[in-house]
């Protein structure tokens, strides 16, 4: 029943052979994708202690991320249990196991103490939060002051050539059939926008759009508290 209800709605977790044929058909035909993404905010990630990827799905995103900042902790969660076995699969074969960790917990209630990670990031998930607003409070908590979040989705309003340009690259039949619909979930950039300012972080304080416009990059700061 859940997993019809996310395909109905878009809401809540992608598990099971979703879940799956998610990491087989989608993350790994946009792996380039986490690397550009990586490449957008790991430069002004220098010096983070510990990274926090929400909603990081079978966790790639926060792989690529560990392996390219040796003295960093990254943990991942994800309310799909089959989505943290998976992480937890793909980060055993990697260099940053040791600095590798997930956990199924829920964005608006994370299993963290406040000021717990110098940065936090997600990726294509706050479509699928039941509670965005709630998500971005708990990750405004769980940030150190001055701290910064990444969060990137899907844009609602992308142009139809760059949608169906990334959906000929998906390598599951599933997600080539849905993609198309996928978009209609998604938040379009005014609408995080206003979350975002609704939200303990006010509002972003660097915007992007990537891939000709189908991703929205926004770049939000929690307050020095010593300023």
């Amino acid at each position: 029943m859940s997993t019809l209800r996310m395909l109905r709605t878009g809401k809540g977790a992608m598990d099971g052979w979703i879940a799956r044929g998610y990491d087989r058909g989608v993350q790994a035909a946009l792996r380039e994708t986490f690397a550009s993404l990586a490449d957008e905010v790991l430069e002004r990630l220098g010096g983070a202690r510990r990274v926090l990827d929400a909603g990081c799905g079978p966790g790639q995103f926060a792989i690529v991320v560990a392996e390219r900042l040796p003295e960093t902790e990254v943990s991942g969660i994800d309310l799909a249990p089959t989505m943290i076995a998976l992480a937890r699969s793909h980060a055993r074969a990697s260099p940053a196991a040791k600095r590798l960790h997930f956990e199924e917990a829920d964005v608006a209630a994370l299993p963290y103490p406040d000021a717990h990670f110098d940065a936090v990031l997600s990726t294509g998930s706050i479509k699928h939060w039941p509670d965005p607003l709630a998500g971005l409070r708990e990750l405004y908590r769980v940030l150190a002051p001055g701290g910064r979040a990444f969060v990137a989705e899907m844009n609602r309003l992308a142009p139809p050539d760059a949608v169906a340009v990334q959906r000929r690259r998906l390598r599951h039949w599933f997600f080539r059939l849905i993609y198309p619909r996928v978009f209609t979930k998604a938040l379009a950039p005014d609408e995080a926008r206003r979350l975002f300012e609704r939200s303990p972080f006010g509002k972003p304080t660097a915007e992007r759009m990537l891939l000709d416009g189908c991703l929205w990059l926004f770049e939000a700061r929690k307050a020095d508290a010593s300023r």
